[in-house]
């Protein structure tokens, strides 16, 4: 077991990180699939996905202190 992080200071897991990863890779498979089904498509789209599901992905993995 290791030692608590000292006092004022907050310690993130190997959990918070699999999560945002995760929930960055589901929002990004999601938004390809809605902007295909919108007839969007090209690299804009798949740009645009990605800055959103990195957006996510950091504040999941900030957010989980």
């Amino acid at each position: 077991m290791s030692a608590p992080a000292p006092r004022g200071t907050s310690k993130r897991g190997w959990a918070s990180l699999i999560g945002g990863l995760a929930t960055g890779a589901a929002v990004w498979a999601l938004w390809i699939g809605v902007a295909a089904r919108l007839g969007w498509g090209g690299a804009g789209a798949a740009v645009s996905g990605l800055v959103a599901a990195a957006a996510v992905a950091a504040w999941v993995r900030i957010a989980d202190l």
